[in-house]
């Protein structure tokens, strides 16, 4: 018999119904140049994006509720919400808590934003694990949704894989579904800076109104060092965290169902041919890269698709700042 213990009780996700396609016109300038790092992004037919008219609820909240439905509890059942809007409308406080709001989540109902892109959801899963086993809590959801396709410069060679996304998954203790069994970090700080979401600070020769400069708007950019580092250690050093893992826990790839980050297929190949799991659920031809909910997207849409195949489940993901995170769950 199965024991009873903290577990994902339902998942859920929503994608937005905008599709874009490699000949859309907005990247028309890519096509026509060959900016440096092109070749580090590939992989896409399509991805889905928020409309003008649509935002982060748009998708996060969909996405939530049904994570409830499939866990069978209410929005009233959820005393912890844990995850991520990004990019969010305001810093802070995050899109989070205006989740909290249209959901009608319970004012004892704690907001815990988790801005560790983009291992975001393995962290809220980690949490929720551990606060619902210290008695802190009863029952969490965990939500990850993100826009960045607003936040990317199309004369940059990753805008081309940028798609939105919303995923979630609902934890409480129960006999059945996913369990947190053990996890691996890999830190690689030395790269701080090197991959980054924010402004340009322009100057004014004179004063306005008061101000000396300005921000531009956000988009996500990377260096040469991060180029480098895409290679050096997204490729190559990062999957350290899931052979440590394996090791520990005393497996294989052939014994695990892997769900990674999927910023590229230069990625994915990589860590694929170095793994070598039983199945690899992926969806980027069709999605793209979701950046932070990737992952989570991924394991509501393989419930309802193609199903995960072995007992035990690898999420594998890959942050910018840069750190590489593996978490291990299994299932009776």
């Amino acid at each position: 018999m199965s024991e009873a213990s903290p577990r994902i009780l339902g998942t859920g996700y929503c994608l937005p119904k905008t599709i874009r396609t490699n000949d859309d016109p907005i990247f028309a300038w890519l096509h026509a140049n060959n900016p440096p790092g092109k070749n580090l992004f590939a992989g896409y037919e399509q991805r889905r994006v928020l409309a003008a008219d649509e935002d982060l609820m748009t998708i996060m909240l969909p996405a939530a509720a049904s994570a409830l439905a499939a866990a069978k509890l209410n929005a009233a059942d959820v005393d912890l919400l844990l995850g991520i809007g990004s990019v969010s409308d305001y810093s802070p406080p995050n899109a989070l808590s205006q989740l909290h709001q249209q959901l009608g989540l319970s004012a004892n109902c704690w907001v815990l934003p988790l801005a560790n892109d983009f291992s975001n959801f393995n962290a809220g899963l980690l949490l929720a694990d551990a606060m619902i086993r210290a008695g802190r809590a009863r029952t969490a959801l965990v939500v990850v949704g993100t826009n960045w396709t607003r936040y990317v410069d199309y004369h940059t060679p990753q805008a081309i894989s940028a798609a939105d996304g919303a995923a979630a998954a609902v934890l409480g203790i129960g006999k059945h579904g996913w369990r947190v069994v053990d996890h691996q970090v890999l830190m690689a700080t030395a790269n701080y800076g090197s991959m980054t979401m924010s402004g340009q600070v322009v100057g004014f020769p004179q004063p306005v109104q008061g101000y000396s400069s300005l921000e531009t708007p956000a988009t996500f950019a990377i260096t040469p060092a991060g180029a480098a580092a895409f290679g050096s250690f997204g490729v190559q050093k990062s999957v350290e965290a899931v052979t440590m893992l394996l090791k520990r826990n005393r497996l294989k790839g052939r014994d695990i169902s892997l769900i990674s980050h999927q910023a590229s297929s230069v990625l994915t190949e990589a860590w694929k041919a170095a793994i070598k799991p039983a199945q690899y659920i992926e969806t980027l031809a069709q999605f793209a890269n979701m950046t932070a909910a990737n992952i989570p997207v991924n394991l509501a849409w393989a419930e309802l698709n193609e199903g995960v195949l072995k007992d035990r489940l690898l999420l594998f993901a890959l942050g910018p700042d840069m750190h590489a995170h593996a978490l291990l769950l299994t299932r009776d």
